[in-house]
C-alpha cells in the first residue's frame, strides 16, 4: 500500500507535491482532468474556543462513582508552623497594641491612685501643723484617683469628735489640699 503522500522517508521534494496514485483525479483513480494537489485532500484543521470548565454539582457526563467514595477533593492544608503563625501572629500584635496604648496614650491602664495609708499620714500632718488640731485618727477611702480636680471625704477624729475633712487634689503628682474639719 502506498500513501497518497507519497513514499515514506522519501526526500525528493517532487513527489511531495504530486501524489504518487491511486487517488482521485489520477490516471489510475479513474478519470480526472489531471493530477490533483494533494494539500487540497487534506481537511484544513478547524480551530475553535475551548470548551468551558465546568464548576459546581456534577453533571451527567461525569462518569459514576462508587457509592462509598466522596466526591470531595483534598483539600489545600498549610503546614502547622505557619497555620500556628498565621493565628497566633495577629492576637499577639493586638495584645502588644492594647497594652502600649493603655499604658501611653489614654492611660486607662495606668490608672494612679493614692496609697491609703501615706494619704492618712499627710492629712493628719497639715491638719496638726497648718490648723493646730489635735487630731487621734484619720480614716480616708481606698483607690482614690490621682486627677486634679477630684473631691473627696475623709473622716477624721478631733479630740473624740467625728469630723469630716473634704480632700482636693491639686496635682497629677499626688499633691492636695485638706478642707477645715466640719
Amino acid at each position: 500500500m502506498t500513501s497518497p503522500y507519497g513514499p515514506f522517508g522519501s526526500n525528493d521534494p517532487q513527489s511531495w507535491s504530486q501524489p504518487t496514485g491511486g487517488g482521485p483525479g489520477t490516471a489510475s483513480g479513474g478519470g480526472g482532468a489531471g493530477p490533483v494537489p494533494r494539500w487540497g485532500s487534506v481537511p484544513a484543521p478547524q480551530w475553535g474556543p475551548a470548551p468551558v470548565p465546568q464548576w459546581g454539582p456534577a453533571s451527567q457526563s461525569r462518569p459514576a462513582q462508587d457509592p462509598g467514595q466522596s466526591d470531595r477533593r483534598p483539600r489545600w492544608r498549610l503546614p502547622t508552623t505557619r497555620r500556628t503563625l498565621l493565628v497566633v501572629g495577629p492576637v499577639l500584635v493586638l495584645a502588644a497594641l492594647v497594652v502600649v496604648l493603655g499604658l501611653v496614650w489614654p492611660g486607662f491602664l495606668d490608672k494612679l491612685v493614692f496609697d491609703r495609708a501615706a494619704l492618712q499620714v499627710g492629712v493628719t500632718d497639715v491638719l496638726r501643723n497648718s490648723y493646730q488640731v489635735d487630731v487621734t485618727a484619720v480614716s480616708c477611702p481606698a483607690d482614690q484617683p490621682v486627677r486634679v480636680g477630684t473631691r473627696f471625704p475623709c473622716a477624721v477624729l478631733v479630740n473624740g469628735e467625728q469630723r469630716t475633712v473634704t480632700i482636693v487634689v491639686t496635682s497629677d503628682d499626688g499633691r492636695f489640699e485638706v478642707g477645715r474639719p466640719q
